[in-house]
């Protein structure tokens, strides 16, 4: 019998004393991460520049004369970052440096002691609510890698970093609660959100969240609360959708929106009923641009859209958060009610026109396939061209294309370098001549506009 019990509480003894050992480990890679993250977590101070303009009366030889005063000062915020290249580039919310005329950046050693630098703002997507700063030094940095292997899972261990309410840097931990979450805040809708249970306040704005290699897996960016402070719901940009961008914001380039080219509104019950359909969400086509993608995809006026991408549309602006945080060339499967019949469609995104551009919204069409056979086909250049009276028509332009953001969908071109295109015969000559790291002029139609576009890329 003593045999018996001392050998069960020497079997115990060894199982709490490797559950402990088990919980020193993970303490160890808690430790790890955060003095990995330590030096490469930034404390932002922005400065904005404000006025406003009182009338206050003047007194003029007895006489009350009201005069416009214009006062300026300045508003402060803060908010984090963490530096993603050794030449000092910082990632942050695009929402912490709006409108910023400063911006000081601090950062500490592995030793703790603090160094101060300023920052200007390298590029900014108030789409995703990134943007990435550069700090004004040729010193070179460390930094935090990002995790675009999209592995997330629910219940992974996540690590928060930033410098809440002002204080110094702060590591907090918890789980992935969520994946795909979606909120808005302040106007700005975020998409494909990752929720966590780490502790992140105001002031965390731009920081990371990392997972226990030390990767950044998100931009820690808002969370819900009904008092202001954490309730145990925080939210952070995923890096698969960062990847989308990053580059641009880093080079200062314009960041291109993908484009589908349709008007819809909310569909409700009277509409549903109306229409004979016995469903309760979707868009409701009410315009397609002329030459869009959807367009060309033979979406018409009264179709009604109700997923992308498998994900249902809910509110009337869904379907243009999911297009507009797309890049040009991605391509989107919807899921839409034509005439009764229920289809799916993949469609290429193109580039969504300049504001001021003039696009034309029509009731649609059908495929132009569908009305008639191609005439003739011809690849070039990622581009893929067929011949109709009057010049040589893109159909597709792939992702990778070096034409990609210069030519889209639907353009007619009607000369190359000033070679017409009047016959399917002339096309693989014409374009084959055409070499455009030299440079190449087309002389092409869009939207029933003549256009010039002079494109030389290496």
């Amino acid at each position: 019998m003593k045999k018996t019990v001392f050998a069960s509480l020497a079997l115990f003894i060894c199982a709490a004393a490797g559950a402990q050992d088990e919980a020193f480990k993970v303490q160890r890679v808690f430790n790890e991460v955060a003095a990995r993250a330590k030096p490469a977590v930034v404390a932002l101070k922005v400065v904005r520049e404000e006025s406003e303009t009182f009338i206050e009366p003047e007194f003029f030889f007895g006489y009350v004369v009201p005069r416009e005063r214009t006062y300026s000062y300045d508003v402060q915020g803060a908010g984090s970052g963490f530096i993603i290249d050794p030449e000092g580039h910082i990632l942050t919310n695009y929402h912490v440096v709006e409108g910023a005329s400063r911006i000081r950046v601090s950062l500490a050693d592995a030793n703790g002691k603090e160094k101060t630098y300023m920052a200007s703002v390298a590029g900014g997507d108030p789409a995703l609510d990134l943007a990435v700063l550069k700090i004004k030094s040729r010193d070179k940095f460390p930094y935090l890698e990002l995790d675009y292997s999209d592995k997330v899972k629910v219940g992974d261990f996540a690590l928060a970093v930033g410098y809440p309410f002002g204080f110094r840097q702060t590591v907090t931990s918890g789980i992935i609660s969520a994946l795909n979450a979606g909120m808005k805040v302040g106007g700005r809708k975020y998409e494909k959100l990752i929720q966590t249970d780490a502790a992140i306040n105001r002031g965390n704005s731009g920081g990371p969240l990392l997972n226990l290699d030390g990767r950044v897996i998100g931009v820690n960016a808002a969370i819900f609360s009904p008092s202001g402070a954490f309730a145990g719901v925080g939210f952070a940009i995923p890096a698969a959708e960062i990847k989308r961008v990053l580059a641009d914001l880093v080079a200062g380039r314009k960041v291109k929106r993908g484009w589908l080219g349709v008007s819809v509104v909310a569909l409700d019950s009277v509409m549903a009923a109306g229409l004979g359909l016995d469903i309760v969400s979707g868009g409701l086509v009410n315009a397609v641009a002329k030459g869009s993608p959807a367009y060309e995809a033979a979406i018409v006026r009264g179709d009604v859209i109700t997923e992308c991408d498998g994900e249902p549309l809910e509110a009337e602006d869904d379907l243009f958060y999911r297009t507009y945080t797309r890049r040009p060339g991605d391509v989107i499967e919807l899921t839409l009610i034509s005439k009764g019949l229920k289809k799916k469609e993949k469609i290429t995104l193109a580039e969504r026109p300049a504001e001021n551009a003039d696009v034309v919204y029509t009731a649609g069409r059908s495929k132009r396939a569908d009305l008639e056979p191609r005439k003739s086909a011809c690849a070039w250049e990622g581009l893929e061209l067929r011949f109709e009276e009057g010049g040589a028509i893109v159909d597709r332009i792939s992702g990778d294309s070096r034409l990609f953001g210069y030519l889209r969908r639907a353009d007619v071109i009607k000369a190359v370098n000033r070679n017409g295109i009047t016959s399917a015969a002339e096309m693989p000559a014409v374009f084959g001549a055409a070499n455009l790291s030299e440079g190449v002029l087309f002389d092409l139609e869009r939207n029933g506009e003549g256009k010039y576009i002079s494109v030389q890329v290496k």
